[in-house]
């Protein structure tokens, strides 16, 4: 040391900043609820008072990799929905003292701690209750939660288990709440890895015996409405136990089953359409991780051309950005082959932030597909009227034709039609039906398309994507 260097003790935080620092830690600014810490005095009153309970533990799954796709911002605005959500639960179905609390700050674990009722016996909270406190809360995250958040994802569907908590005299009330939420956590993990192996189970089924659903929606041309295409839509059939299509391709995914899902999904399409497709376009949703299986398997491609009785220049393949493209080079090369037959490219989602500008400067596709949440309203928007402009000159400069999807009302189809946007798709011209009521109708035809398209009526409901 040096010697006139004196010793300066260090500065102690004052009792503001010492405030603030715990409160950082007893609240949780994401999700506006307190946590765990903050409340455990008041669980342990409850557990002393009435001997038990009740644990709901609910969480998140797999946020790391929600995070990872789409950013902090939108998993902390969708843990802050979530939160929002369980504080107008707490309202409406549980008591004022029950505690509703995020596990610690930052975290996407939430619990919810619920004492013993009046039709309880002593010291226990009816198991039966928890699960039907676990089903309301579940229905009502659903029916309330802020479905744009993480739009362009499948749906996030919540990890949940309930357990008691009983009183021991023997054990630290504090280390018996701490232990219960570890283990019910623990069987929320083993019931959802048990029910996603039934479902695996289930798929590798659906593959086998190509049990999938196939409907097809009309794309019109604007000016006439009269039909340019179909777009096949792929679902599991009826009975199979998978709800719907996103749940469907997110399994496959997962199960590293893509190739052969979108294999047995191509075959049916084909099957199904070469009876009435004539000189129409059939458009095919194309999972980029798959799509070198079309490239390599060139005999076995060219076979499902013959075999179905469909022209390659019938065929429109729709990539989306949403699964990431690893090697561009090499996914390019691809395509160019894919060409070389005569299949058309189409870009699905275009003006939504997934398809990049350098990506479609790369691929240079046929089509653009004008994504459904900015056709939504945008006879109302401004901005979406000039993102739409932007893709149009996109297009343009490509020398690719604009595809305007998920068009519901007349405003929307009017002001499509006045930007003198080519093509378009939507409930409002006609919804996706399988292929025996389309034959019944003749594809071109501008006379038969408004007869297919008001058989059906829109019920008024927003369309959702619900297909690959």
């Amino acid at each position: 040391m040096v010697e006139d260097e004196k010793f300066i003790p260090e500065k102690q935080p004052s009792s503001r900043t010492l405030w603030l620092r715990l409160q950082t830690l007893l609240s949780d600014k994401i999700s506006s609820l307190p946590t765990l810490p903050a409340k455990m005095a008041a669980v342990r009153a409850a557990l002393e008072e009435y001997g038990a309970v009740g644990l709901i533990y609910l969480t998140i799954p797999r946020a790391d990799d929600l995070e990872a796709l789409y950013g902090w911002q939108c998993l902390d605005e969708f843990v802050a929905d979530v939160g929002t959500v369980l504080a107008k639960f707490h309202r409406t179905f549980l008591n004022p003292d029950d505690v509703v609390v995020v596990r610690d700050v930052q975290s996407t674990e939430f619990l919810l701690f619920v004492k013993p009722s009046a039709a309880d016996r002593p010291e226990e909270v009816a198991p039966d209750r928890l699960e039907t406190l676990k089903t309301q809360l579940i229905k009502y995250l659903e029916s309330e939660r802020n479905a744009d958040i993480l739009r362009g994802h499948h749906q996030v569907n919540f990890l949940t288990a309930t357990s008691r908590i009983i009183h021991n005299l023997f054990t630290r009330p504090e280390r018996l709440v701490l232990a219960a939420v570890d283990g019910t956590r623990r069987a929320a993990i083993s019931a959802a890895e048990t029910e996603t192996r039934h479902q695996k189970e289930t798929l590798q089924r659906i593959i086998v015996r190509e049990e999938v659903d196939v409907l097809y929606q009309p794309i019109l041309t604007l000016g006439e409405l009269g039909i340019f295409g179909f777009e096949a839509l792929s679902t599991a059939a009826d009975g199979t136990g998978i709800a719907n299509a996103e749940m469907l391709f997110a399994l496959a995914a997962e199960a590293n089953l893509s190739t052969q899902l979108d294999r047995v999904c191509r075959r049916r399409a084909f099957t199904d359409a070469q009876r009435w497709l004539g000189d129409s376009r059939l458009f095919l949703n194309t999972d980029p991780r798959t799509i070198e299986d079309l490239g390599t398997r060139d005999d076995a491609l060219f076979h499902l051309f013959q075999s179905g009785g469909i022209s390659p220049h019938r065929v429109v393949l729709e990539i989306t950005e949403r699964s990431a493209i690893g090697n561009l080079a090499l996914f390019e090369a691809t395509l160019n082959r894919l060409r070389d037959y005569g299949i058309g490219i189409a870009v699905d989602d275009a003006g939504a932030g997934y398809a990049s500008l350098n990506t479609i400067a790369r691929l240079k596709p046929d089509f653009l597909k004008f994504d459904i949440a900015l056709v939504r309203d945008i006879d109302r928007d401004r901005v979406k009227q000039e993102l739409l402009a932007t893709v149009q000159e996109l297009g343009s400069r490509v020398n690719a034709r604009v595809i305007a999807e998920g068009i519901e009302t007349e405003g929307e189809l009017t002001t499509l039609m006045e930007a003198g946007v080519e093509f378009g798709q939507g409930y409002l011209l006609a919804k996706p039906k399988p292929a025996l009521e389309i034959e019944r109708f003749f594809p071109g035809d501008p006379g038969r398309i408004l007869e297919y398209a008001r058989e059906d009526e829109p019920s008024g409901a927003p369309e959702e994507k619900g297909f690959e």
